[in-house]
């Protein structure tokens, strides 16, 4: 088991200019094909669900429990460096949960927040988390999101300088999530326009390191863009679902009439195997733009 800090994973990230990914992971499959991908391209990685989307009465019963133990066997299978992140609770009592399940990194989703509530619970959460070894990400501002294929900017908010720089004073978060242009749930349909500058300004004025949310429909050239300018982190979950979900309906399409062979299996005739390498092939690409291929030992 080589499990990293994830503070000390983006340190050396920035450092050297590349970015770790963290591929959104949504079952058993997606993790094990997210990590192959991984150990193919021989990058670092950090491994783990989100609850953004999800059902929170369903992660909170049982599945944050669940999910953090599954990342955890993985990371001791891998010689990888590897993160463990409970990526993007609803609060506070739920990123809480993911303390003692395995993860070594939570992050709340705190778009709309308040500045007061924004503040008190991230810094309530550092507090916590820092006692248990567990690192905190952070965010400040606000990403659009496409829904149903029409970009609704009306909760967008670029990120600035001194709200950033202040943010991370108040809170002692170990990384920090910016909104910079990028925006959520997007995959073909959008091109969004990072603002590299504003990335620079931030990274000049705060300690730690930045993470990039929104990477599935950032465009490779202002992904590069972004990790040159100090993006150390990026996060992508929309695309892989799409990948997945193509490769799903053209495998059960293509059929078969063993339902013990289709559904489950594990073996080459399982539909969910075979989308399974569809993700592993876009997880080993998208490495590749990122620049974190070949750095698990560098």
């Amino acid at each position: 088991m080589t499990l990293v800090a994830l503070p000390e994973l983006l340190e050396h990230a920035r450092e050297r200019r590349f970015a770790v990914g963290y591929f959104e992971a949504w079952d058993l499959y997606s993790l094990e094909a997210v990590l192959a991908a991984a150990e193919a391209e021989e990058s670092p990685l950090i491994l783990g669900i989100g609850g953004l989307s999800a059902n929170h009465g369903w992660l909170r019963s049982h599945g944050i429990e669940i999910y953090g133990a599954a990342c955890e066997a993985l990371a001791r299978r891998t010689n990888l460096p590897t993160a463990i992140l409970f990526n993007e609770a609803d609060s506070f009592e739920e990123a809480a949960a993911g303390l003692r399940a395995g993860y070594n990194a939570v992050m709340m989703h705190t778009q709309g927040w308040p500045w007061e509530r924004l503040v008190a619970d991230t810094k309530a959460l550092v507090h916590a988390a820092h006692g248990l070894g567990v690192a905190v990400e952070g965010e400040v501002g606000a990403l659009s999101e496409m829904r149903d294929g029409v970009l609704d900017d009306s909760g967008g908010r670029m990120t600035g300088v001194g709200e950033a720089v202040a943010f991370v004073e108040a809170t002692g978060v170990d990384c920090l999530a910016v909104a910079v242009g990028n925006v959520h749930f997007v995959h073909d349909d959008h091109t969004p326009t990072i603002d590299t500058q504003r990335i620079r300004d931030i990274g000049a004025a705060v300690s730690v390191p930045l993470v990039l949310h929104g990477g599935s429909g950032t465009p490779a050239d202002q992904m590069r863009a972004a990790i040159e300018a100090g993006i150390a982190k990026v996060n992508v979950g929309t695309r892989l679902k799409r990948v997945y979900g193509a490769a799903l309906d053209a495998a059960v399409r293509a059929g078969g009439s063993d339902a013990n062979l289709l559904h489950g299996s594990r073996r080459a005739d399982d539909v969910c195997v075979r989308a399974a390498e569809a993700v592993t092939s876009e997880v080993r690409r998208m490495i590749r733009v990122f620049g974190s291929n070949g750095r698990a030992a560098a």
